[in-house]
């Protein structure tokens, strides 16, 4: 058995590992070297839950067990439509959650994976020409070369345009309130501004990010030329945080507020969608897509790095565990078998981008005034599968909230804020 897995993104590393922990013979297909993985432009900020982070320790890849590499705690301010007093509260996340720079995580996993004899083959490559090398080919890289072979699947891709613009920097400057926390604040029809600690190049520093409704207030600032005008855009990120987050700005210190360096902003807008699982080739093999070759999810849920995780595990299991070969019925079969788990996250992720029904914003004032509610609705961030029960229909929120009440006594006092 041979497996080609094309991308080193956390998908195709995580494949890779894992199936080289099981004894199968894998080749890494990257764009990039290790050196290459280090350098360019933030893609992404992620965040990797508590299961994410046990599948590292797993794979032997977990590098990165201390605070400043780690969210404890969420500040979630939910602004109210008509301009009344938000609603606050401050909940412990548990397990924390791990937030290093994808310039550092890729490359120390891509390394282990070579130290430990894996074979990595680098540059540009087709798809066509790499599947007659392996029994199967996973493509777990979402760059439009291969898009061409995975088209959208309406039934499972509702939007057809992206339904938030980001602009998001890493900088020096922001002080934090609450010790390795993660400020979220809720702008009805605006759209969310977040702050998060990061572990970076830089060493420990903060993302600050706009997550814009396209043609809201928010939006102006992911168009500005950074590197052109930096004073401007400087400028112009400050008074948004004055005008949507207060709290926020009072924590900014306007002398030291910088990007951590040049280019160190990602802006761009994120169409949601869900692609066809496999391709077939034109010689009659298959191709099986993983990572953001099948799947592209807003970031607001900070499910992408946790999915492809899952994903892989789950694909590696797949595999070793296959008795006839990988042809377009295994292909279809293990799509199939991935999707019960990522519709979930598929489902909330988009859900999540609309305005909040009725019993999801009952349960924001729940979390606001009870601080035990408020704990296990942040750290089920670590379990889409059962957030997506509980958020999906007023009687799911209901049987959350029983549970909650029912699990320890209230705390003395009110919610803490």
């Amino acid at each position: 058995m041979s497996v080609g897995i094309v991308g080193s993104g956390i998908s195709g590393l995580h494949l890779a590992l894992r199936l080289q922990q099981r004894g199968v013979p894998v080749t890494v297909y990257s764009e990039h070297d290790i050196d290459g993985l280090r350098t360019g432009r933030p893609r992404n900020f992620p965040a990797r839950f508590g299961r994410t982070q046990q599948r590292e320790r797993e794979l032997g890849v977990f590098e990165w067990d201390f605070a400043d590499a780690q969210v404890r705690h969420w500040a979630v301010t939910a602004h109210a439509a008509d301009a009344g007093l938000p609603l606050e509260f401050v909940a412990g996340l548990r397990p924390p959650s791990s937030v290093v720079d994808f310039r550092i995580y890729l490359p120390s996993l891509l390394s282990a994976y070579v130290d430990r004899g894996g074979e990595l083959v680098t540059g540009d490559h087709a798809v066509e020409d790499l599947a007659a090398r392996h029994d199967l080919l996973v493509v777990a890289n979402g760059n439009r070369s291969v898009r061409r072979l995975f088209p959208a699947d309406p039934d499972r891709s509702p939007y057809t345009t992206p339904q938030r613009v980001l602009c998001a920097g890493i900088y020096h400057g922001i002080t934090e309130e609450v010790p390795h926390a993660l400020d979220i604040h809720f702008l009805p029809g605006a759209g969310e501004i977040l702050r998060l600690p990061f572990y970076s190049p830089a060493g420990r520093a903060d993302v600050l990010a706009f997550e814009a409704v396209p043609g809201g207030p928010l939006e102006a600032v992911a168009h500005v030329d950074a590197d052109a005008d930096p004073a401007g855009f400087r400028r112009q990120v400050l008074d948004l945080v004055a005008a949507y987050a207060p709290t926020l700005r009072e924590r900014v210190d306007t002398g030291a507020f910088t990007l951590t360096g040049p280019g160190e902003l990602a802006q761009g807008a994120i169409t949601p969608v869900v692609r066809r699982g496999w391709a077939r080739l034109d010689d009659g093999r298959c191709a099986l897509a993983i990572g953001d070759a099948w799947i592209t999810n807003d970031p607001l849920t900070a499910q992408g790095a946790n999915l492809g995780s899952h994903t892989a595990f789950a694909l590696a299991d797949l595999i070793t565990d296959a008795e006839g070969p990988f042809d377009e019925a295994f292909c279809r079969a293990a799509s199939a078998r991935l999707w019960e788990h990522a519709r979930h996250v598929v489902e909330w992720s988009n859900a999540f981008l609309a305005p909040p029904p009725p019993h999801v914003a009952g349960l924001f004032g729940r979390a606001a005034a009870d601080k035990r509610i408020a704990d296990a609705f942040v750290s089920r961030f670590n379990d889409p599968v059962a957030m997506w029960r509980t958020l999906s229909s007023p009687e799911g929120v209901a049987a959350f909230v029983a549970d909650c009440e029912a699990a320890a006594p209230a705390p003395v006092g009110a919610q803490g804020g």
